[in-house]
């Protein structure tokens, strides 16, 4: 429960004074004291804190209640109600300039005393929370190293504390005028920010600006200041000292320029070394060739002329012969389609793979007719990319399964379409070998098989262009298996 308001009463006429301790004490206040003269009446105040004062203006002693009120609003501060029987105009104007809390005339009712008690003492609150708001206030500014600034529009006068003198490098007991202000701002802001202190009075805004004041400093000095139109004729803001963060951002800046043109360089760098590397992978290929073709020939021609003087042994070491040859000669062409992806832009049309991987199982079906396989294709398999691309995806991941499922009695080859995360994910699943998913990374580097020749037949750079192919559609490839189990390659033709 709240203690009631003490008051202290300041009254020479006993009677008087008696009769009002005792009309108080009735209402709910607390009457402690009652003094009768000025000397006596700032002693209990020290000793007994009261919350506010009824003052007698003529009263015993050498000061008059006008006198002790003026002393109490010096030190202590407390609220101060005349009760008095004077009132002409120059006792009013000396009570005036103490500012206090009420004057009632004598004689007054009981009702127009409490009314201005409680008035008094609802006033007194209120600045209370004030003073301890503007306390707090001026805590954050210190902690946060904020200056405040107001400017009266009609006359052009500002008004700063001392942080934001400091800011401003103005001295504290000069007066600042707006012109004063702007005169600080660096010249190469000081029209954005005058136009924007003049945008925000008419229009009643909010702004925030961040400029430099001109200063002797080798490094350039920043403000920022954030402030609002109260009413057309006043700004209330706040400044700050960013120039730390300023220079951090010009530095950062530097470096990222400096970044950027590292990276334009290397990136020219590396382009020239790629058109350099596929020079040579054209070059080398094509020398290649040349020796490859003679050698299959020329294995050929001792086949055909000469089987009888080779032997038996003879004939299997030129067949051997010959087929190497041929093995090299389709490593050279997958690595030229490999290094081609490179310099392919796709051209992007809606393209069915359904169709397209019917035609690729009915190609592996009349090369081998006798194997017996289902081939589940989903229908109306759709996805827009390039369509030449399309077609070297399915047809290396459908061959691939078709190759490893040989060894099945029935091979069991599906095609279809999963949705994730709200995007189309096609895969391809078989019944064939599979393979232990440690090995999965391995997959699709150029050249890295899981499996022998003699195993399996291949060049093993398929899915090096199936992941390239589907990077180029900013998509990817990946991959689930288990050894025994058949394998799961899925694909995505966008990001």
């Amino acid at each position: 429960m709240k203690n009631p308001a003490r008051i202290l009463i300041v009254e020479d006429e006993s009677i008087v004074a008696f009769n009002l301790q005792q009309r108080l004490s009735q209402l709910g206040y607390d009457v402690p004291h009652v003094a009768v003269s000025g000397q006596q009446s700032l002693d209990m105040v020290s000793q007994s804190r009261p919350d506010l004062v009824l003052m007698d203006i003529h009263i015993e002693g050498a000061m008059d209640g006008i006198e002790v009120a003026s002393r109490l609003s010096e030190g202590n501060a407390v609220p101060v109600i005349y009760l008095t029987a004077y009132s002409e105009d120059s006792t009013l104007e000396r009570a005036r300039k103490t500012k206090p809390y009420g004057y009632l005339i004598k004689p007054f009712s009981e009702r127009e005393l409490h009314a201005t008690i409680q008035m008094a003492l609802e006033r007194r609150a209120v600045e209370e929370t004030l003073i301890e708001n503007r306390r707090l206030l001026q805590q954050a500014l210190d902690a946060a190293s904020l200056g405040i600034m107001e400017l009266d529009a009609t006359t052009g006068a500002m008004t700063i504390n001392a942080r934001s003198a400091t800011l401003l490098s103005h001295s504290d007991d000069q007066k600042l005028t707006l012109d004063d202000f702007l005169a600080g701002v660096d010249a190469r802001d000081r029209d954005a920010v005058a136009a924007h202190i003049k945008a925000t009075l008419s229009s009643l805004q909010q702004f925030s600006d961040e400029f430099r004041i001109t200063s002797d400093q080798p490094r350039d000095r920043w403000i920022k200041i954030d402030a609002c139109a109260v009413n057309p004729q006043r700004i209330s803001g706040v400044l700050q000292d960013i120039s730390e963060r300023k220079h951090v951002e010009t530095r950062l800046r530097r470096l990222n320029e400096e970044l950027e043109m590292r990276v334009a360089e290397r990136t020219n760098e590396l382009r020239e070394s790629l058109k350099e590397l596929e020079t040579f992978s054209f070059s080398v290929a094509h020398d290649l060739r040349s020796p490859i073709r003679a050698i299959s020939g020329l294995s050929a021609v001792l086949l055909e002329e000469h089987r009888a003087q080779l032997g038996d042994d003879g004939v299997q070491l030129v067949a051997r012969i010959a087929a190497k040859s041929t093995q090299m000669g389709n490593l050279i062409d997958a690595l030229l389609n490999l290094s081609r992806l490179s310099q392919i832009t796709p051209e992007l049309t809606e393209v069915n793979l359904s169709a397209i991987a019917a035609e690729i199982i009915e190609q592996q079906m009349e090369a081998e007719p006798d194997r017996v396989a289902h081939v589940n294709i989903a229908p109306d398999l759709k996805a827009r990319g390039d369509a030449v691309l399309v077609r070297s995806v399915l047809d290396n991941l459908l061959r691939n399964a078709w190759k490893f499922c040989a060894r099945r009695e029935v091979t069991r080859i599906e095609l279809g379409r999963e949705a994730r995360d709200g995007q189309d994910v096609f895969f391809v699943r078989d019944n064939g070998c599979g393979f232990d998913m440690a090995m999965a990374d391995q997959l699709f580097s150029p050249f890295r098989r899981l499996h022998s020749e003699a195993e399996f037949k291949g060049t093993g750079i398929g899915l090096s262009i199936v992941q390239r192919i589907a990077a180029r559609h900013g998509g990817r490839v990946w991959v689930q298996a288990a050894p025994d189990e058949g394998a799961t390659f899925y694909f995505t033709l966008s990001a």
